[in-house]
């Protein structure tokens, strides 16, 4: 009998981690695509596509969609590698290099989950020296 409970514990916990290692492969793999499309979106100058995927914090830091415009135009990067990729539950952060004209930069995106879409909700682009 004790067997019999201590193996259901075990599988129990053993489906627990599985379900939520399902959980967080799937929304590691949605910050990947929305990273991807927002790095696609400032290369192909959609500002109102990369627009959309901020936060409403960030659209209101940046000071309004003019002043995103400002900001995103001269960032249209050819071509991106993102290296990394770590989710904790409802936050997200992305790295990896970006290259614009002959310049390379490092790229940082931080995204934030809520009501279960994901957004950026941070952007740091690092000219490397």
């Amino acid at each position: 009998m004790k067997n019999k409970i201590a193996i259901l514990i075990l599988v129990s916990v053993l489906l627990v981690m599985f379900l939520s290692a399902c959980g967080i492969t799937k929304d590691s793999a949605a910050v990947n695509e929305l990273g991807k499309s927002f790095m696609a979106a400032l290369r192909d100058e959609d500002i109102n596509g990369s627009w959309n995927m901020l936060t409403t914090a960030i659209q209101t830091e940046i000071g309004g969609f003019d002043k995103w415009t400002e900001y995103a135009y001269p960032r249209n990067f050819s071509n991106w590698d993102f290296t990394g990729t770590n989710v904790e539950r409802n936050f997200a952060k992305m790295g990896g290099e970006a290259t614009l004209g002959s310049n390379q930069y490092t790229v940082i995106l931080i995204f934030e989950k809520a009501d279960d879409t994901w957004k950026i909700s941070g952007i740091n682009f690092a000219l490397k020296e």
